[in-house]
């Protein structure tokens, strides 16, 4: 499938919030490629087509790039939302930093010149709340996070003015799968807004940075104001 205009490259679309992003940009108007391990509960849409790739490998994040550069002539926007929230240790350190800052970095590099060739485009790092904080339960998780909202900074300078780079931070949007009511209280008291939001504001902070003129190497943090509850 061909799309008749430059399509939104969104990366981990086929479930959670990347799903809603997927569908929510579909829906105004916008082509998008989700690229994702699993494409079994791809998207519905006629405006998305998913291509199956395994982001941890440098060979299929190259079959990614190119595909797009044999179908488009032009991309959108890039929006790293894949991710994989593993417990600390070695090996898993290992795999969320391939995931998380070795296939943006990668693929930040070989797609600029579509990204170029678009009118207006956007890179957009999806990171976490933690990347500024840090978590001492979740160490490597949150350094790897931290890693990818670096690279905003990096990326923004070296891609300016023709791509604009910017970061989303958010915080917990959609509690565990049959969380109990101890576990549901305990985390939403961890922010300021104590209520489970879902994924509009991370969808509404995406929207923010794809339609805004004047924002590059910025984040845009979504967390409840989470940052600023002390003692919990």
């Amino acid at each position: 499938m061909v799309f008749p205009q430059a399509p939104i490259l969104i990366t981990g679309a086929s479930q959670r919030v990347g799903l809603e992003l997927a569908i929510e940009l579909a829906k105004a108007g916008h082509f998008v490629v989700n690229a994702s391990r699993s494409i079994a509960h791809t998207p519905e849409h006629p405006n998305i087509v998913s291509f199956q790739t395994d982001l941890l490998l440098a060979e299929d994040r190259m079959a990614l790039v190119g595909y797009l550069k044999a179908n488009y002539t032009a991309l959108r926007a890039v929006i790293h939302n894949a991710s994989l929230w593993l417990d600390d240790g070695v090996d898993n350190l290992n795999t969320m930093f391939k995931l998380h800052m070795e296939a943006p970095y990668h693929l930040n590099h070989e797609l600029a010149p579509l990204l170029t060739m678009s009118e207006k485009s956007d890179i957009i790092h999806i990171c976490d709340e933690t990347s500024s904080r840090g978590s001492k339960s979740h160490i490597a998780y949150a350094a790897t996070k931290a890693a990818l909202q670096n690279m905003v900074l990096s990326f923004a300078e070296k891609l300016a003015p023709d791509i604009r780079v910017n970061a989303v931070l958010p915080g917990l949007l959609i509690l565990k799968e049959n969380s109990d009511e101890a576990y549901r209280s305990q985390t939403l008291k961890k922010a300021l807004l104590e209520f489970e939001p879902g994924s509009r504001p991370l969808i509404d902070a995406v929207f923010y940075l794809l339609n805004t003129q004047y924002s590059t190497g910025s984040s845009v943090v979504v967390n409840g104001g989470r940052h600023l509850k002390k003692g919990i």
